[in-house]
């Protein structure tokens, strides 16, 4: 089990959300933070074929 960072240059949550989505093809995936607004855009950029992404607001929860 590990951690994978996003570094962006543009808007974070975006880039976030795109990796999120893309690693999620492969395996199940967490998403960590309190913005709403990754919750629609995961929608949005998900597939059918995405495996499960569980949402954490507090990564020790």
């Amino acid at each position: 089990m590990g951690c994978y960072v996003v570094l962006s240059s543009v808007d974070a949550d975006v880039e976030i959300v795109k990796e999120t989505v893309k690693r999620s093809r492969r395996s199940t995936t967490q998403s960590v933070g309190e913005d709403i607004d990754w919750r629609i855009l995961i929608m949005h950029y998900s597939e059918r074929d995405n495996k499960t992404i569980y949402f954490c607001i507090d990564v020790n929860k």
